[in-house]
């Protein structure tokens, strides 16, 4: 019984010292405070920021070739080289990583939409070269969503 109660002890010391998660900032403002996001351990690699960064890519796809099946949520060397065209492209620093000044190219890109203005939300589409999709503001708080070309449905940008 002493055992027991020992090493329930140790594994509930040992879950008081391991740190919480980082926090899932979602995009926000005018996005030019995003992470930044590459294929390195220092930059978000994972989640829906990734999803909303391979969005863009999509609708600015000039060659037709990227499909929706692009958009997985995960910044691979896949996604870092169609980064890498995309700032070429625009006429960027070429890095293959979504930094502060990639992020605000393609916020030149967002324009509003009043039809999807609500007391909550703010509309916008996203215009790209050769797609477009829609994307929403909490007017509270500034955070976006979008409509996933992917899935059809509306997704936070949190990773």
């Amino acid at each position: 019984m002493l055992r027991a109660l020992i090493a329930i002890a140790a594994v509930f010391s040992l879950s008081l010292m391991i740190g919480a998660p980082a926090k899932a900032d979602p995009a926000a403002g005018s996005w030019s405070d995003n992470h930044q996001l590459c294929n390195s351990s220092s930059c978000v690699r994972a989640g829906n920021i990734v999803r909303l960064w391979q969005a863009i890519i999509w609708a600015d796809d000039l060659s037709g070739s990227v499909g929706t099946s692009f958009i997985d949520g995960e910044f691979g060397s896949n996604t870092a080289a169609k980064t890498r065209t995309w700032q070429d492209v625009m006429n960027i620093g070429v890095d293959g990583s979504v930094g502060p000044q990639t992020w605000g190219e393609a916020y030149g890109a967002v324009n509003r939409n009043t039809g999807y203005d609500t007391s909550t939300q703010t509309g916008y589409f996203y215009y790209g070269y050769n797609r477009t999709f829609a994307l929403r503001k909490q007017n509270s708080n500034g955070v976006w969503t979008f409509l996933n070309p992917r899935t059809g449905s509306w997704t936070g940008t949190s990773h």
